[in-house]
């Protein structure tokens, strides 16, 4: 039972995380309903899929694989540019395809010839801490707008959904404290909030569907456009995908050992090949490329679940849901200030670890100078809107629309940079020294 209870809970913490972003992306290219629910479909069983692959031949570590920020850029991006562009959202969706194929063998490539390993030595304490302060940074805007109800919808606040929401995180959080519940915090927060926003007529319709069964298209949106323009585009954007798996992998890792479960080192290399297998089935399978997601660590802190087994079962679960039109539809009518109350707690506890990062930093000088600039540029830019960057080139458009990148990069120079300016200075004071 508690096998049962664990796979479940990591099943509908991967479904919160992950169907806002296709229904998004879905509604930024004007997708009707069925298209929509065959997105998602399709993007579930992608990351239902590069999660157990990860778990068996990658890291071998329960990290859920999730719809990449990234890409999610990208796609929102290029639905305004890409009409110019390539003459239509279809035609889009296409070249997009081409891009998550030519991303996977990129990811292969860069794996096999070793980089892997060189990026990760600049993944710091310092950097792995800030990366996780601007993760939820980023987040916690589209936490609060689904907690306070607005979307397409609503633009103004809901009281009663904020009401809910915030009675929902307050019981996450009692549920966390009961002895053999806490566990369980994320199933009984989803399964009670989603009964009360039923009770006070807020859940949303199921659409109708008229299949049944359905297995995933491959190439839904037609056959892959290839265009060289988007080269540069990938390479870049395949580094920061890179750089955010390493993120990942490191804090997750951490994560496993305090809880005293042992982990495999010097497994980059296979991780970063089953990353470039799952942007490969990204294009394949025209879903969206899924990447490590950061919130696992929160996860398994937050309900001490630190076993593989039930993470393998819960992504079969995503998968064998994904083959099902009606329980696809069923999941995505989950209203979205349910799923953010509920993982609310979850996401709220990667603060405490990344504090717990810079615990490990020997030097607090360079550490705060390196917190204070980064955090300041990384979390400045997220409140300049991305329309404001639409004359500059996608490969700028990529760092300077993200604040999660843009804030990590500077980190990392500044970093390197006063590291070098330390040492040289240890040097100096050394050789004068008699």
């Amino acid at each position: 039972m508690k096998v049962i209870f664990s796979s479940l809970q990591w099943a509908l913490f991967i479904l919160m995380s992950s169907v806002v972003v296709p229904i998004a992306i879905a509604s930024s290219y004007g997708l009707h309903d069925i298209a929509t629910i065959e997105f998602v479909q399709r993007t579930l069983f992608v990351l239902g899929l590069a999660g157990i692959l990860q778990t068996l031949f990658g890291h071998h570590m329960p990290i859920q694989e999730g719809p990449a920020g990234l890409w999610w850029g990208v796609f929102t991006l290029y639905a305004g540019l890409g009409t110019v562009l390539f003459g239509s959202h279809a035609e889009t969706l296409r070249v997009l395809q081409y891009a998550f194929l030519l991303s996977g063998v990129i990811f292969i490539l860069l794996s096999v010839f070793g980089l892997v390993e060189k990026l990760a030595r600049l993944f710091t304490p310092t950097i792995v801490g800030i990366y996780l302060i601007l993760l939820v940074a980023q987040l916690s805007s589209s936490f609060l707008q689904g907690m306070f109800g607005l979307n397409g919808q609503h633009h103004t606040v809901q009281p009663v959904v904020f009401l809910l929401s915030l009675l929902i995180i307050i019981l996450s959080y009692c549920f966390m404290k009961i002895p053999k519940v806490g566990h369980y915090s994320v199933l009984f927060s989803i399964i009670f909030g989603w009964l009360l926003f039923s009770v006070f007529g807020l859940a949303k319709p199921v659409t109708e569907v008229n299949q049944f069964m359905k297995l995933p298209e491959v190439f839904a949106f037609g056959s892959p456009r290839i265009e060289p323009n988007m080269i540069v585009v990938v390479i870049f954007i395949t580094l920061l995908l890179l750089a955010n798996m390493l993120a990942t992998v490191r804090v997750v890792q951490q994560v496993l050992e305090r809880h005293h479960v042992a982990v495999e080192e010097n497994r980059l290399k296979q991780t970063g090949i089953i990353s470039g297998i799952n942007q490969l089935l990204g294009g394949l399978f025209s879903a969206i490329g899924a990447v490590p997601i950061s919130g696992s660590a929160g996860f398994i802190e937050t309900t001490k679940i630190t076993s593989k087994k039930p993470f393998i079962i819960g992504s079969l679960l995503i998968v064998v849901i994904s083959m099902f039109p009606p329980f696809t539809a069923f999941v995505a009518a989950l209203p979205e200030a349910v799923g953010y109350a509920a993982i609310f707690p979850v996401f709220a506890s990667i603060i405490s670890l990344a504090l717990q990062e810079f615990e490990a930093v020997e030097n607090k000088q360079i550490l705060f100078r390196v917190v204070s600039i980064s955090l300041f540029a990384g979390i400045g830019i997220m409140f300049i809107p991305s329309e404001a960057f639409a004359e500059m080139s996608p490969v700028l458009v990529s760092i300077l629309s993200n604040g999660l990148v843009f804030g990590a990069l500077v980190a990392i120079v500044v970093e390197t940079i006063l590291t070098r300016k330390n040492k040289t200075k240890e040097k100096q004071v050394n050789s004068q020294t008699p």
